[in-house]
C-alpha cells in the first residue's frame, strides 16, 4: 500500500479500523460515495455488495470505504449497517476533499484506486 493512499484516505475509519488492515494486500481499493436518502444509491448498493462478495469468494479482495452524504448520523448508521465494507466516520472532512478531488457530481459514485 502506498503512502500516497494513506495521505489521501487517512488512517481512521468506523469501528477503529486503519487503512493498513482494510487494504492488506489488495491491489485495488474503492471509495463509495452514497447516501441513505438517495434512491439510485439504494438500488446500486445491493449490486455493489453482490459484486464485492463475488470477488471475495473468488479470492480477489476489493476493500471499499463508504463516504456518506447522509444528513444525520442515524441515517448513516442505518445505511452503513447494510454494507460489508468499511466507512469514513460520519461527517469526516476527508469526504468533502475526496468529493472535490474525484469530481463527484452525483451519487452513487464509485472510485477505484490502485492500492
Amino acid at each position: 500500500m502506498s503512502t500516497a493512499l494513506t495521505s489521501l484516505l487517512g488512517n481512521n475509519f468506523v469501528n477503529g479500523a486503519d487503512l493498513t488492515s482494510i487494504v492488506d494486500d489488495a491491489p485495488l481499493v474503492g471509495i463509495y460515495f452514497s447516501a441513505h436518502w438517495c434512491g439510485p444509491c439504494r438500488g446500486f448498493t445491493p449490486k455493489l455488495k453482490e459484486f464485492h462478495d463475488t470477488l471475495v469468494a473468488q479470492g480477489t479482495p476489493l476493500p471499499i470505504a463508504f463516504a456518506s452524504s447522509d444528513q444525520d448520523e442515524d441515517s448513516f448508521a442505518s445505511y452503513f449497517a447494510e454494507m460489508p465494507w468499511h466507512a469514513f466516520k460520519f461527517g469526516d472532512d476527508r469526504i468533502e476533499v475526496l468529493n472535490v478531488k474525484y469530481e463527484v457530481s452525483g451519487i452513487p459514485w464509485l472510485v477505484i484506486l490502485n492500492a
